[in-house]
């Protein structure tokens, strides 16, 4: 059994897919227009992922897990078809065989890795917990944000021997480095300057 690990945020989907849940969330009147604002502030200007993760882990603050699932669920089967990274998704395709197993791992929160997920169908995911108490979201995170090495670590139940990585981001070096064959998708610039020196492929 080979595993093919994919990221998600610019990987399957071409965008950002914290950016389409808070404009969802706003849509939905779950947040207002000045948090909405906050958000989208801090989505694109923090620089410290500590800092992000935990801020945007609060917008959840008080919502309940069975609503924020029924939400997630129409959204992504809405509008997933539409941002989906054709190129990715034909690599994706490719290793749905009876010897290989993929394994969505990713940043995002698991609300949203949940059903993009099911999406794609894709079996097990990997990603950021989102504390949760009485049926509702507290707006924390529950352990340790999925980025970086923290994705690898999450990962040592599984074989990495003749297995496959995909990925947009230099973040995810740890995990490209850990696979067989690493796999850049429309690579960021310091990822594609390491894809290049490293004889990796460059998916466009």
């Amino acid at each position: 059994m080979s595993y093919v690990f994919f990221d998600l945020d610019k990987t399957l989907i071409t965008k950002n897919s914290y950016e389409i849940v808070l404009n969802v969330l706003r849509r939905r009147r779950i947040i207002s227009w000045y948090r909405f604002f906050y958000y989208k502030f801090i989505l694109f200007f923090a620089k410290n992922i500590d800092k992000k993760m935990k801020s945007l882990a609060s917008v959840f603050e008080g919502v309940e897990v069975s609503r924020l699932d029924k939400i997630m669920k129409a959204f992504i089967f809405t509008e997933f078809d539409s941002i989906k990274n054709t190129r990715a998704v034909e690599e994706l395709e490719k290793h749905n065989t009876h010897d290989k197993k993929v394994v969505l791992v990713t940043t995002s929160f698991e609300p949203i890795a949940k059903y993009a997920a099911k999406f794609f169908h894709i079996h097990e995911y990997v990603a950021t917990k989102l504390e949760v108490k009485n049926g509702k979201y507290t707006g924390k995170i529950s352990g340790r944000i999925n980025y970086k090495d923290e994705k690898v670590a999450r990962l040592t139940k599984y074989n990495f021997e003749n297995s496959y990585a995909y990925s947009d981001h230099n973040s995810d070096i740890p995990l490209l480095k850990k696979a067989t064959y690493r796999y850049t998708v429309n690579p960021n610039k310091k990822l594609r300057v390491y894809a290049k020196n490293h004889g990796w492929f460059i998916l466009e």
